[in-house]
């Protein structure tokens, strides 16, 4: 692709995140499109979105667990930015309208405090680069069409890995606190468990998820930095949003049970719940959110 055609195509995928129109991926047009490519497409995109008004928030990685890699025929990761403006209160309801084809995922959140930049991460510097750990759940969203024919990494990579929205839990967990490969995802709608998984599904340890990330983006001149957000990725394969129309029509509710005794106490019925919940194996998990919880703000 020469640069025109890179700027081109961004450009369209950013108007489709206006538009709520998808199109047919970049391989399509050009099956031979590269990673530098792609990850070109995917930063004349996001440079439109925050030449619009949003906000960089942080950092994404998907495709990291088996379940999400069978459920999109993509064996290996992709990545992505997340926004300000996309980022919801835990319980909100959101309009489906505001989507284009959304999947709901759960998934563990990083806050740095300090920045990743390296090209051999461990999963301890990622520990000791978190100021928490906190559950989170993703809409993804896809702006190219994800059934005409086989979507390839890079395709994800330019369409900025699906990212469409994320909600935050309330409840914080210092690093170390729990393994993070032992705990528990629990996925309902209205109680009824669609996915059950853990940590360690994800890429062995969420921890090395970021890892991998912070190796990606430091090779590509963009570090994580202290402050960012970064999604983990999902242990299952996520939900199509769309699956769940003929229960909710056009609204859907989200919200993050952040461990077991605030299920006696949160105000259900919830329309959609992915449970996670501290492990059961650490007899020391938080009991009430943190003061230092900084939550990332709008600008």
């Amino acid at each position: 692709m020469n640069q025109k055609e890179i700027e081109t195509f961004g450009h369209r995928l950013a108007e489709c995140s206006r538009t709520k129109q998808q199109i047919d991926q970049p391989s399509v047009t050009y099956p031979d499109i590269t990673y530098d490519e792609a990850y070109a497409i995917q930063e004349v995109m996001v440079q439109d979105l925050v030449r619009s008004g949003w906000t960089i928030s942080g950092k994404k990685v998907g495709l990291t667990s088996e379940a999400m890699r069978k459920a999109a025929n993509i064996y290996e990761p992709d990545y992505g930015y997340a926004f300000h403006q996309r980022c919801f209160d835990n319980g909100v309801t959101l309009a489906m309208d505001d989507f284009l084809a959304p999947r709901i995922e759960c998934e563990l959140a990083f806050r740095l405090k300090n920045d990743l930049d390296g090209e051999h991460i461990s999963r301890e510097q990622v520990l000791d680069a978190t100021e928490y750990v906190v559950a989170c759940m993703e809409v993804v969203d896809f702006r190219i069409f994800r059934d005409k024919v086989q979507r390839l990494v890079q395709d994800s990579i330019a369409d900025n890995a699906a990212f469409g929205a994320y909600i935050l839990g309330d409840v914080p967990l210092k690093p170390g606190q729990v393994d993070l490969t032992l705990v528990p995802y629990i996925f309902e709608i209205n109680h009824r468990q669609q996915e059950v998984s853990c940590g360690a599904a994800v890429y062995n340890d969420p921890a090395k998820s970021v890892a991998w990330l912070a190796e990606r983006f430091t090779q590509l001149g963009n570090p994580l930095k202290a402050g960012e957000i970064i999604l983990g990725g999902g242990p299952g394969g996520g939900l199509p949003a769309l699956y769940l129309r003929p229960l909710w029509g056009s609204k859907l509710q989200l919200c993050v049970v952040d461990r077991e005794s605030d299920v006696k106490t949160w105000p259900y019925p919830k329309k959609l719940s992915p449970n996670w919940w501290s492990s059961p194996w650490t007899a020391n998990t938080t009991t009430t959110p943190s003061t230092s919880f900084a939550r990332p703000t709008r600008s």
